[in-house]
Parts: C-alpha cells; sequence; structure tokens
C-alpha cells in the first residue's frame, strides 16, 4: 500500500514539472517560415517585412550573420531579458560556431525593446553602442508608435554597422539619427525666431505698431527650448532606470550570462545556425 502511494507521487511530481515545462514552453514563440521577421504582434507592414528579409539574407549569405526581428503581444509574465536570451536560443540565431547573431525584440503591451547579441558580435557591438543605437534610431519612432519607421531605421542601423565593421562588400542605407533632426528643427525655430524678433521690433521702432512683439517672439522660442530640453531630461531619467533595474537583474543571475551555456542549436529554428548569446545587448522603455 505504501509503495503504490509512493507510486502515485512519483507520477504527480513528473506531471507536475512536464506541465511547468510546456508551461514555460509556451510563452516563447517559433520561428515562422521567414525566420528573419516574426511579427506576432501584427504591427509591421509586408514592406517593411519584405525589406528585412532581403538584406538579412544578404547578410546571411556574406559571412553567416542573422539579423531577426521578433514582434510580441507581450512577454507572457518573464522579464524582457530572459525571454530575450532564451528567444535567442531558441531560435538559433547566427552560426554555431561564430555566434554572430542579433536579435531585434519589441514587447508591444509591455512597451519594451531590447536588442540581444551574439557573443560573436559583442566586440562590434557592445552594450553601450546598443543603446545608443536604440536611443537615437529606434525608440524616437517608437514612442509614437510608429512601428514601422522604427524596426526599419533601427535594422538599418545595426545593419549597416556591422557591414562597416565586417568590411562586407554589401550595400547599406545610412539610418535617420531623429535626435539630430530635433536639434535642427529647434535651432531653426531659435533662428526664426531672432530674425522675426527683429523684424517685429523694426515695426515697433519706426512704426509704431505691434507693441511688445520682440518679447513674445522670445518668450514663444524660450517655451519651445524649454520643453525640448525636458524632453531630453525625462528620456534620461527613463533610461537611468531601465539601465539600474537591468544591471541588477543582471546580478542576480536573470542574464544567464557567461559562457557555461555553451552553443545551442535552436530545436526548431530550421533556419538558424545555432548560435548563442550570453546576454549582452541592452534594453530601453518606449
Amino acid at each position: 500500500m505504501f509503495l503504490k502511494f509512493l507510486s502515485r507521487i512519483k507520477y504527480l511530481i513528473l506531471a507536475f514539472l512536464c506541465f511547468g515545462f510546456l508551461t514555460n514552453a509556451k510563452a516563447l514563440v517559433k520561428p515562422t517560415t521567414e525566420f528573419y521577421v516574426n511579427d506576432y504582434a501584427n504591427i509591421l507592414s509586408s514592406e517593411t517585412e519584405e525589406h528585412i528579409i532581403e538584406k538579412s539574407k544578404l547578410l546571411y549569405q556574406a559571412d553567416g550573420t542573422q539579423i531577426v526581428v521578433v514582434t510580441v503581444k507581450n512577454l507572457e509574465g518573464m522579464s524582457l531579458e530572459d525571454y530575450a536570451t532564451k528567444l535567442f536560443r531558441e531560435f538559433g540565431i547566427g552560426d554555431k560556431e561564430k555566434n554572430n547573431g542579433l536579435l531585434l525584440l519589441l514587447a508591444l503591451e509591455e512597451r519594451q525593446f531590447r536588442v540581444e547579441v551574439g557573443y560573436g558580435l559583442e566586440g562590434i557591438l557592445p552594450d553601450g553602442k546598443t543603446g545608443r543605437f536604440q536611443d537615437e534610431y529606434i525608440i524616437p519612432y517608437l514612442r509614437e508608435n510608429k512601428w514601422d519607421e522604427g524596426i526599419v531605421n533601427g535594422y538599418d542601423a545595426f545593419f549597416s554597422e556591422i557591414v562597416i565593421q565586417n568590411n562586407l562588400d554589401l550595400e547599406y542605407n545610412s539610418p535617420e539619427n531623429i535626435n539630430e533632426k530635433y536639434q535642427t528643427t529647434m535651432w531653426a525655430a531659435v533662428i526664426i525666431g531672432f530674425i522675426a524678433g527683429i523684424i517685429i521690433q523694426a515695426l515697433e521702432d519706426h512704426l509704431g505698431i505691434l507693441t511688445g512683439g520682440y518679447s513674445l517672439i522670445w518668450f514663444l522660442g524660450l517655451c519651445y527650448v524649454f520643453n525640448f530640453a525636458s524632453l531630453y531630461v525625462y528620456h534620461f531619467i527613463v533610461n537611468m532606470f531601465v539601465f539600474i533595474f537591468t544591471r541588477a537583474s543582471h546580478s542576480h543571475g536573470s542574464y544567464y550570462g557567461g559562457s557555461s551555456f555553451g552553443s545551442f542549436s535552436g530545436s526548431s529554428g530550421s533556419f538558424g545556425g545555432g548560435g548563442s548569446s550570453g546576454g549582452g545587448g541592452s534594453s530601453r522603455g518606449f
């Protein structure tokens, strides 16, 4: 009787472990037939997908590097870093020997973005650079829900950097630095405000009309500059919180850091080369 009881307990434990495994596996999306684009959040246009697929195939043919874009509706309760690392290995992004894969992951409901870098690309894409690329080329678009613009611009930024750093004979598109565009707009507004102020002041002095126009123009100009500066302060504060959180997670092992896992060949990633990642990269909220 006691042995039968132990046997039932054993089967219950096995069933529980299997259920937990299946639940965890279900949280990860699987590679689509296109592999390089996996738009499970259904936010990308066909033009964006074709652009990424075409470029990624050329890059893979050149030296085995693979860039994969994944969008998901949510992270199924997992942290962004854990989800990205496990997804990277499940897909097997990059060459098994070179580990030269790159994952661009967007979580829609959490409004988070992650760049996960394979071991072999960490030399040319360190954490600081991947974070800066997100700040300059991706996140400003995503904050405005411009999914196609943000993904394409960010993809082109990483694609061009890999091509340049690895001296590959491939054509690339230079990404648009949206922060530089904002700065140009700001200075244009200041210059226009200054010229308009001079003209209005001249009209006041010589024609006796439009009283107070000069002060009004400069007041509006200063308001614009203040709002622009406030935007940067806001971005700085948000990014600092994200940085502190991800570093804390890293120190407690949520990245599965280090090389102890070795190479992982994605069981369902038929196009993946078996590349692996140790948690290198960066995360941003939008």
